[in-house]
C-alpha cells in the first residue's frame, strides 16, 4: 500500500468541503500539510493513516466555527506542516527530500505569514547546523541566526512595537489574564467540538519524543497560544495544530487494535465521532449565509 496517497487524496477531499462551506480552497494546501505531517510523527499503519486522513477534516470542518481561515494563514499552515514532516525524517535518510535544508523554506514562509510559526526557522535552522554527515558552509549559520531575529521581532511586535504586532498579529493587542485564557480556551473547544477538544489534549502526548519534528510542533503550538491570547481569538493557527494533535491521538488509539482492518475501522469511527460536532456545527452556520444571499435575477426576453 502506497501511504503516501493519502496525502493528495486528503487535499482533494478537504479542499472541496472547503469551497463547499465557502472557504478558501488554499486549504487544500493545508490540509496536505497536515496529513503529511500526521503521516511523518505517527507512520504509515493503517491507524496512522486513519488519523492522517482525519486531521485535515476535522480542521476544514471547526475552521468555520473559528471565523474561517482566509489564504495567508491556510498557506501558513500549509507550511508549518511540511516543515514539521520534513523535520520527521531522519537527516541521514537516504532520500533527497530528507535533507536538512529543505525544512528551512517552509518554516521562514510559515514565520513570515503568521507568528505562531516564528520559532519553526529557528528549530529548522539548528537542525541543520547540527545534521550529521553533510558539508558545513558558512551560509548554513545564516538559517538559525535567521530564526533569533523573527523570534526577537515577535516579541517585540507582541509587546512594544504595536505598528507591527498590528499588521504581523492581525489584531490589536489585548491584556493577557486568567478570563481571557479561559475565554479563548473555551472558544477553541466550542469550534473543534467536545471530542476533538479532548483528542487534542490527548494528542500532546506524542509529544514527548525527543525529536526535531515533535520540538517544532510543540513550539508552534506554544506560538498559537500565545498569538491568541494577544488577539483575545481563535485563530486558524490554534484550529489546525489541534486537528493535528488529534489526527495523531486518533492513530494511536486505534493502534491498540493489532488487527490492521480493525485499525481502519475504530479510528474511522473515532473520526467519524469527532467530526459529527464541528461538521454540524457548520453545516449550521452555513446555511443562514445562504438563506441571505440574495436571490440572482432572470432576465426576460421578449
Amino acid at each position: 500500500m502506497r501511504s503516501w496517497l493519502v496525502i493528495p487524496a486528503m487535499a482533494a477531499i478537504a479542499g472541496a468541503a472547503a469551497v463547499a462551506l465557502g472557504m478558501t480552497p488554499a486549504l487544500a494546501l493545508t490540509a496536505a500539510g497536515l496529513a503529511a505531517a500526521v503521516r511523518a510523527l505517527a507512520g504509515s499503519s493503517p491507524a496512522a493513516l486513519t488519523g492522517a486522513a482525519i486531521a485535515p477534516l476535522v480542521a476544514v470542518a471547526s475552521l468555520p466555527g473559528a471565523g474561517g481561515a482566509p489564504v495567508r494563514a491556510a498557506l501558513a499552515l500549509a507550511a508549518a506542516g511540511w516543515t514539521v514532516t520534513e523535520l520527521g525524517w531522519p537527516a541521514d535518510a537516504p532520500r533527497p527530500a530528507s535533507s536538512p535544508l529543505v525544512a528551512v523554506l517552509p518554516a521562514a514562509i510559515a514565520g513570515i505569514l503568521d507568528p505562531s510559526f516564528a520559532a519553526l526557522l529557528a528549530i529548522a535552522g539548528v537542525r541543520l547546523v547540527r545534521a550529521p554527515g553533510r558539508p558545513r558552509a558558512r551560509w548554513v549559520l545564516c538559517a538559525p541566526v535567521a530564526g533569533a531575529i523573527a523570534l526577537a521581532l515577535a516579541g517585540l511586535a507582541a509587546t512594544v512595537w504595536p505598528g507591527l504586532g498590528a499588521r504581523w498579529f492581525g489584531a490589536a493587542a489585548h491584556p493577557v489574564t486568567l478570563s481571557s485564557f479561559a475565554a479563548t480556551s473555551a472558544a477553541a473547544a466550542d469550534a473543534l467540538g467536545p471530542l476533538t477538544a479532548v483528542a487534542a489534549v490527548a494528542g500532546l502526548a506524542a509529544l514527548a519524543r525527543a525529536r526535531w519534528a515533535e520540538l517544532a510542533l510543540a513550539a508552534a503550538i506554544a506560538g498559537a497560544i500565545g498569538v491568541d491570547l494577544r488577539a483575545a481569538a481563535v485563530g486558524p493557527a490554534t484550529i489546525g495544530l489541534a486537528a493535528l494533535l488529534a489526527g495523531l491521538a486518533i492513530g494511536r488509539l486505534a493502534a491498540m487494535i493489532r488487527l490492521a482492518s480493525g485499525q481502519a475501522i475504530a479510528g474511522a469511527t473515532i473520526g467519524a465521532l469527532a467530526l459529527a460536532p464541528p461538521v454540524w456545527t457548520a453545516l449550521a452556520q452555513r446555511a443562514p449565509a445562504a438563506a441571505a444571499a440574495p436571490a440572482p435575477r432572470v432576465g426576460h426576453s421578449r
